[in-house]
């Protein structure tokens, strides 16, 4: 499991990835609903473009507008990967729900949360995880 993440790698996403922000074309209500109600996220290649499931998330406050806060990985991303911010992405929060639907329920979930996924696919709460600076 992924136990460190950059804010370093975040912070220049922050700077970097923002102009490129995605606007995926949305047919669905819900997910048109979804996004606007919580708004973007930033995760990691991985999941955004890879497809990979999302297995270690945290909420963190906002670096920018409409930013929910939340940072999804794959949970498999070496420090090296997560060191540099070419491989992160902002993205729709809604889009990254629609592809691992069982993170829903914890979107309400305050700045501060982090979960992971335990052996056997259930989400649990990381209670002593800090982001690394």
């Amino acid at each position: 499991k992924t136990a460190k993440h950059s804010k370093v790698a975040l912070n220049q996403v922050k700077s970097s990835a923002y102009p490129l922000l995605k606007y995926p074309r949305m047919n669905n209500p819900f997910a048109q609903a979804l996004s606007a109600a919580i708004g973007r996220c930033i995760a990691t290649k991985a999941v955004s473009e890879d497809g990979a499931a999302v297995g270690f998330m945290y909420r963190e406050a906002p670096l920018f507008e409409e930013d929910s806060g939340w940072r999804f990985f794959s949970g498999d991303e070496s420090d090296d990967y997560t060191d540099n911010a070419a491989n992160f992405t902002v993205y729709s929060v809604a889009d990254i729900s629609s592809h691992t639907p069982d993170i829903a329920p914890l979107l309400g979930q305050p700045p501060g949360s982090a979960w992971e996924r335990n052996d056997d696919g259930d989400w649990i709460a990381v209670a002593d995880w800090q982001p690394r600076d």
